[in-house]
């Protein structure tokens, strides 16, 4: 069997030019969310956009819905939007969020959030961890 089939197998469409990367390896957007998500407070901003995507709210609205304060929430929304994951868009005085339009992006986000929901105890004290050591 040829790698095109394999692939094909693996690689299974959704809609009109979107494809399913497997677990984003080979495209680095897994690591780009990696190295943006850092701590409970990215992953769970993530993970409100992924499961809303249409939803867009301020840093203060998003703080209160996930419940994270917003000296952590602010500093993690800022690194998804400089990684492309998020688009902050300027409303007079106000900076609303809301989830990539990007297929691909909101592909691999999708399979992030799988990923962190199946080991999600785990993951959540990972990133707890990972958290605190950055504040302070």
């Amino acid at each position: 069997m040829n790698v095109d089939r394999v692939m094909d197998r693996i690689r299974p469409t959704r809609g009109e030019g979107e494809v399913v990367i497997p677990w984003a390896e080979g495209n680095g957007l897994w690591r780009s969310i990696e190295e943006a998500v850092v701590g409970l407070a990215g992953a769970d901003a993530i993970t409100f956009f992924v499961l809303n995507p249409y939803a867009c709210d301020s840093a203060e609205g998003l703080s209160l819905r996930i419940g994270h304060p917003l000296s952590r929430l602010k500093p993690a929304l800022d690194r998804l939007v400089e990684r492309g994951l998020l688009n902050a868009v300027e409303l007079g005085d106000v900076r609303v969020y809301e989830l990539t339009r990007d297929p691909c992006r909101r592909q691999t986000l999708q399979q992030y959030v799988f990923w962190l929901r199946e080991g999600y105890h785990w993951a959540r004290m990972v990133m707890d961890q990972e958290g605190l050591r950055g504040v302070g």
